[in-house]
């Protein structure tokens, strides 16, 4: 059974994790997202007070146009291109973030091709819509003039607005996936500084399991084998699932710094146990309502050598999902 129909009990939920921090720095004047809250792609979880950085692009702004003034030549037309392709580039940059994660689960099967052709297309757009800003900003730029083009107090006038929008967009902290905040650190008021973490993301659009296998169970353990699944939350439920991937290394005494491998090895008493290497299982038909970051699993898994085995190994699954009931 060790062999051919491999199972542990030492699995656990795991999902992405992002500390979320502003770029900017400012009083925040909006906190639009409580502890433990679901949210959406795109929600706004807490918003920096914006009128700072709206005078710092009126005083850019106002800057361009007087160097412009000093040199003969109309700005308005590189302003208003400028603007447009700051707003087309970040939002591409949240597009090709989101896209990235959704090819990824794609790949894992976690999601249908037609989700990744979906993302794909918005992608494409997000960067045809850059490029096609960055082509009206260049045109702008022309028209100015060689003189005024290649004027090196303007293009670092331009530079300087460009950086304030670009602050003014950040003011605006939103959720990169679908997902859950926890650890959340703010209230409206608080002045928190670029870069310091304000709360905590749990990304649930990418959630799997992480099992401990002994050793001497992956002697056939192979990747995109079927496996089942038990939630000590969801007891009486058993869920499909497949090996993603297996581990090939850990480490002794925690996590070691130089290679970032986990150290996983437990000895009890005077018989040591074999060691145990990570294995990384996905859902079939994406993860079950219900499940949280840190949740304990049952993992069986079917190597298909034995169908005898596999049936006890199914046996085995349900009877501990009864057995849930009374833990």
């Amino acid at each position: 059974m060790e062999r051919l129909t491999p199972s542990s009990s030492q699995a656990v939920v795991q999902a992405y994790v992002v500390q979320m921090a502003p770029d900017v720095s400012g009083r925040v004047i909006e906190v639009n997202v409580t502890d433990n809250a679901r949210v959406e792609t795109g929600a706004v979880l807490f918003r920096i007070d914006a009128r700072p950085f709206e005078i710092a692009v009126t005083e850019a702004q106002a800057q361009v146009e007087r160097i412009g003034q000093t040199i003969g030549a109309s700005t308005a037309a590189v302003d208003s291109a400028q603007a447009k392709l700051v707003k087309a580039t970040a939002d591409f940059d949240n597009i090709q973030a989101q896209a990235q994660r959704t090819f990824e689960l794609v790949q894992r099967g976690v999601l249908s091709k037609a989700k990744g052709d979906e993302a794909r297309a918005a992608l494409e757009g997000s960067r045809a819509a850059v490029s096609g800003a960055g082509a009206d900003l260049a045109r702008a730029r022309e028209e100015l003039g060689p003189r005024g083009a290649d004027n090196p107090q303007l293009k670092g006038a331009l530079a300087a607005l460009e950086r304030a929008r670009l602050n003014l967009l950040h003011t605006s902290v939103i959720a990169p996936a679908p997902g859950v905040v926890t650890n959340l650190r703010l209230a409206t008021g608080q002045y928190i500084g670029a870069g310091q973490a304000a709360l905590t993301f749990i990304d649930a659009s990418s959630i799997w399991v992480s099992a401990n296998f002994k050793e001497n169970s992956l002697e056939y353990m192979a990747t995109l084998d079927n496996a089942e699944v038990v939630f000590d939350s969801l007891p009486g439920s058993v869920f499909p699932a497949r090996v993603e991937s297996i581990g090939w290394g850990v480490s002794q005494g925690g996590i070691d710094p130089s290679t970032g491998l986990p150290s996983i090895r437990s000895d009890s008493g005077w018989v040591r146990e074999p060691q145990r290497f990570p294995v990384r299982l996905v859902f079939e038909n994406g993860p079950p309502r219900g499940i949280r970051f840190g949740s304990q699993v049952n993992v069986v898994v079917y190597t298909d050598r034995n169908p005898v085995a596999n049936a006890l190994g199914a046996f085995w699954i349900r009877l501990i999902s009864i057995l849930t009931y009374a833990s």
